[in-house]
């Protein structure tokens, strides 16, 4: 018993100075943004009462799911294929594939202003399909932020996928193959399977950068750009609301927490 009140002590001691910088840094920040939506009119129902905010908030979650979808599909082959390559540059494929990371979300944000505008080599390329208007442009649409936001974001999800798929033992792919399972069959009964814990992860990255990003919805969506990042910004900054402003944060917060916890109880159940 002693031993174990000792041990208690000792992993408290080292956990406490952590503790303390994530309530000073967090939970007390947090805590304050609460109290200040709580300071003027009803924020909250305001917010749950009109259908435009609705409509921002049913936006910032759609964008999530599409830009999670976008980088799960483009990022698991790619991360497989880095996982299983047996060259020695595996390591430098890898470093070029987190390359975007080192550069800022906003001038990567920029790059894809330019390739989106009605002269941009992205929107000339759907003018001359002809499925578009002559003078349609990428830019300021619902599409073109999801392009570039699951561009930003794709680094993290295949860095994600990579670390999980190395972890899985090749020997069970081919012995699911010597027992007439395809290369497809076996990747999907036993990679796939055995990866979905990294596949929630990053999943769950994706989707609450997503959901809260600023910079490149604001850049390419325009005006358009109906988020919950950018209504923060534009209750807090224009329009000086800043009650109205910290309860649409706290509510964000409050639903990429939840998002969390339902990903880490999905996580669990799979680890049992």
């Amino acid at each position: 018993m002693m031993d174990g009140a000792r041990r208690g002590l000792i992993a408290a001691g080292l956990l406490a100075p952590a503790a303390l910088v994530f309530a000073i840094l967090f939970v007390w920040p947090q805590l304050g943004l609460f109290l200040q939506s709580l300071g003027g009119p009803p924020t909250f129902s305001r917010f749950l009462g009109d259908s435009y905010y609705l409509g921002v908030l049913g936006n910032s979650l759609l964008l999530g799911v599409c830009v999670t979808l976008v980088t799960l599909v483009l990022g698991f082959p790619l991360a497989f294929l880095l996982a299983r390559a047996e060259t020695r540059w595996a390591g430098l494929l890898l470093l070029l594939t987190t390359f975007p990371l080192w550069v800022s979300a906003v001038v990567r944000s920029f790059a894809w202003m330019v390739l989106f505008f009605r002269s941009g080599v992205a929107s000339r390329l759907l003018q001359g399909t002809g499925l578009v208007a002559p003078d349609f442009q990428l830019i300021g649409t619902f599409a073109g932020v999801v392009i570039a936001l699951a561009q930003v974001l794709l680094p993290i999800m295949i860095v994600t996928l990579y670390a999980v798929i190395r972890g899985v033992d090749r020997d069970l792919e081919h012995a699911a193959m010597n027992l007439g399972a395809s290369p497809a069959v076996a990747l999907w009964l036993v990679t796939l399977r055995l990866a979905r814990g990294g596949v929630l992860a990053g999943s769950l990255l994706v989707f609450s950068l997503s959901v809260s990003a600023f910079a490149t919805p604001s850049l390419i969506g325009g005006a358009r750009a109906h988020f919950m990042a950018v209504t923060i910004y534009e209750q807090t900054l224009e329009l000086l609301d800043w009650p109205f402003a910290a309860a649409i944060a706290a509510i964000l917060l409050v639903i990429s927490l939840s998002v969390a916890l339902t990903y880490g109880k999905l996580l669990g159940e799979k680890s049992r």
